[in-house]
């Protein structure tokens, strides 16, 4: 499974209920289709969920969660453009949406505006600082940036939260490698490589320049 992917499910995970109105019966039929683009989506059938999200969309353009949910279908399906207008039309209606600002965010950095993906996650951290996977995302946006002692320090947020991260071991290994901080670096390549030894390949040639020290 993608990085990618694997970001826009835990995006999925943290939707709440749209504000549907019981009372009409063009807003049932829009939840409706709401519902059916959510489950097209988890099973990766892109293109229907993007149908149906057209469809509620077209009923009730008010609801920012059908904006949110089109957003990171087109966000999965490399259309990062069209996705930044849907994250702007879903922060439009509902300004605190903390998921919205962050996978923005994913299609600023893949756009290569690393400042505004950096300005996104930390506006979703301002609303939502319990999204932890938002700190790993503004430490690789921080380390492109050239920010190293902001991308170990988001790393950490990150492995504060989540102890079995082995990707932010990693990545905080090679921000602290970059520093020449070695043994810091080491103890994290010890740390990602005792939880996941599959990692090894990704990290042998950080791993053979820790030996040249």
């Amino acid at each position: 499974m993608s990085a990618k992917r694997l970001l826009v499910q835990l995006a999925l995970i943290c939707v709440v209920c749209a504000p549907w109105d019981a009372q009409s019966q063009d807003s049932l039929s829009a939840k409706s289709y709401y519902k059916r683009a959510q489950i097209a989506y988890d099973k990766g059938e892109i293109t229907l969920a993007l149908a149906d999200y057209n469809k509620s969309i077209s009923i009730n353009p008010k609801v920012a969660m059908a904006y949110y949910g089109r957003g990171l279908a087109l966000y999965a399906s490399g259309h990062c453009d069209k996705a930044i207008a849907d994250f702007d039309h879903a922060i439009a209606i509902s300004a605190r949406l903390a998921e919205a600002y962050n996978v923005r965010g994913l299609c600023w950095f893949d756009a290569g505006n690393v400042a505004q993906a950096i300005a996104d996650y930390s506006t979703a951290l301002e609303i939502s600082p319990w999204l932890s996977w938002v700190y790993y995302n503004r430490g690789i946006a921080r380390a492109a940036s050239g920010d190293l002692k902001g991308a170990i320090a988001d790393y950490s947020e990150r492995i504060d939260f989540n102890p079995r991260d082995t990707s932010a071991y990693a990545k905080r290994g090679l921000a602290r490698l970059m520093l020449h901080q070695e043994k810091e670096a080491k103890k994290d390549f010890d740390m990602c490589l005792r939880l996941d030894p599959r990692m090894k390949p990704q990290l042998q040639g950080a791993i053979q320049q820790l030996g040249a020290y």
